[in-house]
């Protein structure tokens, strides 16, 4: 019982480790928990569990500071542990009506694009296969804000990764064309240009239209809000392109 106590007690320390680090982007220290968490522990009982938390690989000590970071990995452990009702429950999405846009696909799916982003605060993607293939991105402004890009060097990687090899990252939504939702922390994108980065997709298909959406941004991505806007954003692409096919 106690080895599950522990566990359950790790498993809440990392979520409140990632989710601060998601808005602070800072490390994060046991004080800091314990102040803004209202945890009922002491800071000495936390730093035991980020030390426990660090050996299994899953958080950083940065030796200039005394908090910690999130790794792949503990970014991974915190994403498995989402659920659908926990994401909904924290971020319901209101969506803007298609009735703004002219009624053809091609607008749907701009629309669509502007809306992902401008909702989720992260670059938005889309493939289209079917009618002709097609790559198209939106919202790189929300990427500027990211104070990981800051370094010209970063950002430079990124445009790289979507013009240079835009048909590499075109096959790779290509293979997202089902509902499932994907999310691709660091090199599992398979692009060393944007292995400080994380992609969530998921995608549709109707009739021999194939759409698969994507969200790209740091790998300290709010994973619970883009999960539910990405969501949101498909299901409604889904109804309205089912009415022009």
């Amino acid at each position: 019982m106690r080895h599950a106590d522990n566990r359950e007690r790790e498993k809440e320390i990392l979520g409140l480790i990632i989710e601060s680090y998601i808005k602070e982007s800072r490390p994060i220290s046991s004080g800091f928990l314990c102040e803004q968490c209202r945890l009922n522990c002491s800071p000495a009982t936390v730093r035991n569990i980020m030390l426990s938390l660090e050996q299994q690989g899953l958080v950083s000590h940065i030796h200039t500071s005394s908090g910690r970071v999130p790794t792949k990995e503990g970014f991974k452990r915190y994403v498995e542990s989402l659920t659908e009702e926990e994401i909904g429950r924290q971020y319901p999405v209101s969506l803007e009506s298609y009735a703004l846009v002219d009624s053809n696909i091609d607008d749907i799916i701009s629309f669509s694009l502007d809306n992902l982003a401008r909702l989720s605060g992260y670059a938005s993607l889309i493939a289209v296969s079917g009618r002709e293939d097609s790559f198209s991105y939106k919202g790189m402004r929300f990427i500027l804000e990211q104070p990981e890009f800051e370094d010209i060097e970063r950002l430079r990687h990124i445009f790289y990764a979507l013009e240079v090899r835009m048909g590499d990252f075109q096959h790779l939504l290509f293979d997202c064309f089902d509902e499932k939702m994907k999310i691709l922390i660091g090199d599992d994108i398979g692009f060393e240009e944007i292995s400080d980065c994380s992609l969530v997709i998921s995608g549709l298909r109707q009739k021999n239209l194939g759409l698969s959406l994507a969200l790209l941004g740091p790998m300290r991505m709010n994973y619970a809000k883009a999960v539910s806007c990405l969501n949101s954003v498909r299901n409604q692409l889904k109804e309205a392109v089912e009415g022009y096919l």
